[in-house]
Order: structure tokens, then sequence, then C-alpha cells
């Protein structure tokens, strides 16, 4: 494994928000900015079914703010940041096909109020926001690049995307410094293992850890790149340089794998006992599904000079050792 050099290296004295820092990734890039001698704060709203939980930060000097970022109080916290990194939102795409409306809001409607706070208050604050692969939908080549149509197969793709957008026309037409960041299968330390909407990768992940038989829908076949959070934090931080500003790019790994790959692959770094077992699609998964993806991450490479590092038998490795000295993480409380 090629380690990185500790991420935000010389931000000591910047002061940062990071919304959803409760959560999974953005817990992971409080804990990078703290190390690094930032100032952070938190905005994150708690949901429940999000997977946010006050855990993921306890003993860190910080202030949080438990809100939604379209709350007033939000412009108070926004005054005086230099950077934003904007991780608020719900990413479940089951649950959006379940209750379309919320998924909307969270994702696109509070955004845009929140761009409108950050406009009045502080509107050369850097930001970065966090979008998804999600938002093209089904691939039509073998590698997804930035060139891909934008059609999303499910609301929580519409929805991102439209957040997504809305940062992009502050850039445009405001002049704010903003880029955004198309995240594929983020897996790691800090992760809610407890929920079966939040991804397949926790699913396994906990599967393998309790020892129980990992379920995969279809054949098995469907290839995937999955990104170590080390990875993601780092590619936050290059997308913080000036060359990202009003631009989206791709964040994605080389590597694919198979899903039946993936799960045993999971199941040896969890030292586990789990079989592996094929199950037919069940139905309000399989009207939503995207097939095989693989995420094309030249841009940003060429651009930011990002490249993912960590290969998944690695990030696998790290992950479940993690999990095994925080158990905590497999209980729902």
């Amino acid at each position: 494994m090629r380690l990185r050099e500790p991420p935000f290296l010389g931000w000591n004295g910047r002061t940062c928000l990071v919304t959803g820092g409760l959560g999974f990734v953005g817990s992971n890039l409080v804990h990078a900015l703290l190390e690094a001698g930032a100032t952070v704060r938190v905005l994150d709203a708690l949901v429940p079914e999000h997977g946010g939980r006050i855990d993921n930060v306890d003993g860190l000097d910080l202030e949080v703010l438990v809100a939604s970022i379209d709350d007033s109080r939000v412009v108070d916290l926004v005054d005086g940041i230099d950077v934003v990194f904007n991780l608020a939102g719900q990413v479940s795409h089951t649950a959006s096909m379940r209750d379309p409306q919320q998924d909307l809001y969270l994702n696109a409607t509070s955004h845009g109020a929140f761009l409108e706070m950050l406009r009045a208050v502080n509107p050369a604050a850097r930001v970065v926001y966090a979008s998804t692969r999600q938002v093209y939908g089904r691939a039509t080549m073998p590698t997804v690049d930035e060139s891909h149509a934008a059609n999303p197969v499910d609301v929580n793709g519409v929805a991102k995307l439209a957040g997504e957008q809305l940062h992009l026309v502050y850039a445009r037409a405001y002049g704010m410094p903003i880029s955004a960041l198309r995240l594929t299968n983020v897996y790691g330390p800090r992760q809610r293992l407890t929920s079966d909407d939040l991804g397949f990768l926790p699913v396994f992940i906990r599967r393998a850890l309790e020892g129980e038989e990992i379920l995969i829908y279809g054949d098995g076949q469907q290839r995937r790149d999955c990104l170590y959070i080390a990875d993601v934090v780092a590619a936050f931080e290059a997308a913080t340089k000036p060359a990202a500003i009003g631009h989206v790019f791709n964040v994605g790994h080389p590597n694919t794998h198979t899903l039946a790959e993936i799960a045993e692959l999971v199941i040896a770094a969890a030292g586990s006992r789990s079989s592996v077992r094929l199950v037919p699609w069940p139905g309000d998964h399989a009207r939503i599904d995207i097939g095989s993806f693989h995420t094309g991450s030249a841009r940003i490479l060429d651009v930011l000079g990002w490249q993912a590092s960590i290969s998944l038998r690695e990030g696998l490795g790290l992950t479940t050792a993690f999990y095994r000295e925080h158990p905590w993480y497999l209980s729902s409380t």
C-alpha cells in the first residue's frame, strides 16, 4: 500500500464547516481537519436513518450544531468560515423512492436555502459539494467519465444532481468558489453498518463480521469500483485547489471487482466463516439497479493530481480491523 502524506498539511488556522459532519464521510473529514490543526464547526441534522452519530466525534474539540442546513441559525455558523465541505443529505436510493418529496427536500431544496445564506453572509468561502456517481444512471460506456450524460434511475440521483447543479449555478452566476465531487461506493471506518439501505458494502461488512450469510442479488457478476475513505478525504482536499472552482469531478478507483469477488474479499478481511448466496432481485431494488459501473477519474488526476492509492484488499483490512476495535458500530443504539 502506498500511503499518502497526512491530509490538509498547512491548514493550521483555517476555519472549516463540515455539513453532515456526524456521518460517515463527514466525520472522517472532521478527524483529518482537526489533526491538521484546523478549527472545525459541524452541522448535522442527525436524522436517525441517515447514519450520523455523535460518538463519531467523541472527544474532539469542535463546535456542533444539530440542525438542518436551511435552519436560520446556520447564518451565524457560516460567518467567518474559510472552507465548507457540504456533505449534508440523504444517500439511500430505495428510501428516495419510498418518500421522494423528503429526498428532494434534503438533497435539493434545503441546499438552495443554504447557498442563499452563504451568499448573503460569506460568499468568498471555498465550498466543496459531495455529489454521487448515481447521477449518471446506467452506464453507456465501459468507463464513465464526466462526458457521460446524466440520466438518474431513482429520485435520489435526480435530487443529488439538482443539488450539485445548484452549487455550480452559484459558482457561475455569483462567482462563488465552489466545486463538486461525484463519489462512488465509499467504505471504511465510522460507516453505519446497521442499515440495509445505505449501500451494499456496509451490509457485506456487517454480515461478515457477524458470521452471517452474505446475500447477493442476481448473478454476482456486476462490477463496481470501491473507494477507501482515506482516498476520499484526500479528494476533498484536492477539490479545494483553485483549478477545481466551477467544476465537477468523478472520484473513483481504477480497479473494478464483481460483487461476488467483493464479498469474498470482505469475508477474507474479516477472517469470517460467512458464506455467499445468490438470490433473485427484489422488485424495489431491481427497478433502480444500474448494472455494472466503472467510474472514470482521469480528469481529477489531470487537473488536481488526485488518484486512489489504496486497494480494495488493503482498505477492507483496515476497515474490518477498525470495527473489531469498535464493536459498538455493529449495534443500532
